[in-house]
């Protein structure tokens, strides 16, 4: 297993100007499409039920070429997210769901991933999040993990729960991406620079923060870089934190800088290699919101992009 994604899918049942769609959905969902569609091996830990939707959800993930961990698939019904989008494409969600997953087999060490990566719904609400922290247990020191809170204060709340979650889950924890916004629901009022060092602080040896408009930070204990977003028509913003996401973790990839113990690689990536770290995950998701829905980039977009694709970049 070279990459391994544990969390909720779903359906979203998008609002948007009288007009209502369906699709699979789901931030983890996303971010192990988004790896497939770079031509990542990527496996994920979820849960969807044996029912229409389920097979929906299924069925876009094999397409998609990612695996579905043997065990997700249960008797309860397939979870539901309802999002209405505004005139500016930003969404507002409401769930109906149920959060659990299949346990860790007991050999997985041996064909342990190059990164796991956790968040939204899925590392909070239990069931499902006791399970999944058995997982981080079962990898610890023995590969990259990242991590993206995707706050939902209705779910994951109050802010005192949350937060006691974080410090138990950051231990484990090598990456970051988190939006202020998603910063500004789990601490109140706060900075960019107070939520990155709210991470560092806990042992996260790279935090990415998102700004919107504004673009990104990305921060490690030894440099802090801006990253301007991309310049392009916004469609809707469905899935572009998503697809940030999972380009940024193919970046690392690109950099060989994952499964290291210690995090010394993470910490130590120039500034130069950081910022072209967040233009190639800013590109992705410059692609995402030009498109209605959550639409994740394949490698030839990319490329199409971005020249930080071509072998001869460096990166």
């Amino acid at each position: 297993m070279s990459f391994v994604v544990i969390g909720e899918s779903l359906i979203d049942d998008v609002e948007r100007e009288h007009t209502r769609t369906t699709h699979p959905g789901g931030s983890p969902l996303n971010v192990a499409v988004g790896l497939a569609r770079l031509d990542r091996e990527v496996t994920l830990v979820t849960r969807i039920g044996d029912d229409d939707a389920g097979t929906l959800i299924s069925d876009f993930l094999h397409e998609s070429g990612v695996n579905l961990y043997p065990g997700s698939v249960d008797s309860h019904p397939t979870s539901t997210a309802y999002a209405q989008l505004d005139q500016h494409g930003n969404a507002t969600y409401t769930f109906d769901l149920l959060s659990n997953y299949p346990p860790p087999a007991m050999d997985l060490i041996e064909s342990a991933p190059r990164l796991v990566h956790i968040g939204s719904i899925g590392a909070h609400l239990e069931p499902g999040a006791t399970v999944l922290r058995s997982w981080l247990e079962s990898f610890n020191g023995h590969c990259t993990v990242s991590y993206d809170p995707n706050v939902r204060m209705s779910l994951m709340g109050p802010h005192e729960k949350l937060i006691a979650e974080v410090d138990e889950l950051m231990p484990f924890v090598d990456v970051v991406k988190a939006s202020l916004d998603d910063m500004n629901a789990m601490l109140g009022p706060t900075t960019l620079e107070e939520s990155a060092q709210y991470f560092l602080e806990r042992g996260a040896q790279l935090v990415v923060i998102t700004r919107r408009a504004e673009g990104l930070n990305l921060i490690t204990p030894e440099a802090d870089i801006h990253v301007p977003a991309s310049k392009v028509p916004v469609v809707d913003t469905v899935g572009a934190g998503d697809s940030l996401m999972a380009a940024l973790i193919d970046g690392l990839a690109r950099m060989s800088v994952l499964g290291d113990e210690d995090g010394e690689a993470l910490r130590s990536i120039s500034r130069q290699g950081l910022a072209s770290l967040g233009s190639y995950a800013a590109a992705a998701a410059g692609i995402t919101v030009g498109h209605p829905g959550s639409h994740l980039p394949t490698r030839e977009e990319l490329a199409k992009s971005t020249d930080l694709y071509s072998p001869d970049s460096g990166f």
